[in-house]
């Protein structure tokens, strides 16, 4: 028959009589028994320590004590197995009894919340809590909404960027003026027709076969040459200015006739010397619009040089093999940097048909390594000698030139320039605290065409 669970009182799960409860007296009883003859067990096991504590005892007191302790040993074991079996069977659904009857599987509807059987969710059969859906568990914080609800969906974007109006850089003629060079791309040419020199002042001693001897040879002098040097960059709109990058390379050589106990000690020699300099840079510029006529561009960034040098005296083996047996001479420098460089450049309009008056003070300090060597070459084949020296040092550089340049009316992005230029490198050939002992400089015509296309 069908039992009315909504009119009768709710069956209440009890256990069988012949289980124990945490609370019964059965249990406190078994507890109280086992732990009495626990503790009577210990203090007999614990008297012969006792008496062998406080004196030997005598033959009979012992016999006697080992007996109680043989009885004694299986009692405490007893109990403990007694405790042990006793706690396991006061624990929630023990094995040791039978379980509740379960509920039934299908319940009738409209059940009241008092009489709802024990869930997992509220096993003690009180009704859930309700949380509202607008509670405010953390009042005065903010509440930010949750996206994504799950990592496993994409979240949504809280901010949209809007496209600009415009573009970002623009014309201005408030700060891009007519006279100067506009906003692009733009290119410089350059060739400077100029005759370099050397101060080669190094010396060391250099030893073939056992024989030590000094080695300076000076610089001989060099010819005539060019000097092309080429910049490409981008000028920005609104004033931002322009990046460049620019390579420069001037190479030359000379010849002619040395003498001397340090160079040609066995008579007149045939001197060779040549002289290489690389040089690049990376710049930031800005063209200034200054007071009156002048206009003003400076530059900032990093320069990286390279300067070789070399002379080499070279004797007939006849000569050679007669006096000092060494044919062949030769001293070599080299310096590598890079440092700091800046440059400004003036202009002033003469006229209104282009013709302006140009000046260019460009200077560096380049830090890096002095590389030298010594060489002597004798006249017995394969017996030589050479000596290398290395060290660290600074190089401070100038370039100035001054001239005229012209902007054509019709074609303001076209500029050509020609005047004077000098340039000089100081300590290039430095060693230690031996003092300056090789130093460069150039001086002639300079010719720049530069354009802004």
């Amino acid at each position: 028959m069908r039992q009315n669970w909504a009119n009768s009182p709710t069956p209440k799960p009890t256990r069988p009589a012949s289980q124990p409860t945490a609370g019964g007296r059965l249990g406190s009883d078994t507890e109280f028994s086992a732990g009495i003859a626990l503790i009577s067990a210990i203090g007999i096991i614990a008297n012969p320590f006792r008496l062998i504590s406080f004196g030997r005892p005598s033959g009979r007191a012992r016999d006697k004590t080992l007996r109680r302790s043989a009885v004694a040993l299986p009692v405490v074991f007893a109990g403990i197995v007694l405790l042990a079996t006793q706690t396991f069977a006061q624990q929630p659904g023990s094995a040791l009894g039978p379980m509740p009857p379960a509920m039934p599987s299908v319940l009738p509807p409209n059940l009241p919340p008092n009489l709802a059987p024990p869930s997992e969710a509220t096993p003690s059969g009180l009704p859930a809590p309700v949380m509202s859906a607008s509670a405010d568990v953390l009042p005065g914080f903010p509440q930010p909404p949750e996206q994504p609800g799950s990592l496993l969906m994409p979240s949504s974007p809280t901010f949209i960027c809007e496209a600009l109006p415009a573009p970002y850089f623009d014309c201005d003629p408030r700060l891009d003026p007519p006279v100067l060079p506009q906003p692009g791309w733009l290119a410089d040419v350059e060739v400077g027709i100029l005759l370099p020199h050397v101060r080669n002042e190094m010396h060391d001693t250099v030893t073939v076969s056992g024989v030590t001897s000094r080695v300076q040879l000076p610089s001989a002098r060099l010819d005539w040459t060019g000097a092309p040097r080429v910049e490409l960059g981008y000028r920005l709109p609104e004033g931002f200015g322009e990046i460049d990058l620019a390579y420069r390379f001037l190479g030359s050589q000379g010849t002619g006739t040395v003498t001397g106990p340090f160079a040609a000690p066995d008579g007149p020699a045939t001197l060779s010397s040549r002289l290489d300099i690389q040089v690049a840079d990376l710049d930031y510029a800005s063209n200034e619009l200054s007071i009156c006529c002048w206009w003003m561009k400076w530059r900032l960034g990093l320069r990286g040089a390279d300067v070789y040098f070399d002379s080499r005296a070279e004797e007939s083996l006849a000569a050679a093999g007669g006096g000092s047996g060494i044919f062949e001479r030769r001293v070599t420098n080299n310096f590598w940097g890079i440092g700091p460089h800046g440059s400004l450049e003036l202009e002033r309009r003469l006229n209104d048909w282009g013709l302006t008056l140009t000046g260019r003070l460009d200077s560096a300090i380049l830090l890096g390594r002095v590389n030298q060597g010594f060489f002597e070459e004798s006249t017995t084949p394969g017996v030589s000698g050479q000596t290398l020296r290395s060290n660290a040092g600074a190089v401070p550089q100038i370039n100035a030139s001054l001239g005229v340049a012209w902007r054509p009316p019709h074609c303001q992005a076209l500029r050509l320039f020609a005047g004077y230029s000098y340039e000089y490198w100081w300590n290039v050939g430095r060693f230690a605290d031996q003092g300056p002992q090789g130093e460069v400089y150039d001086q002639g015509v300079l010719l720049r065409a530069d354009f802004n296309y």
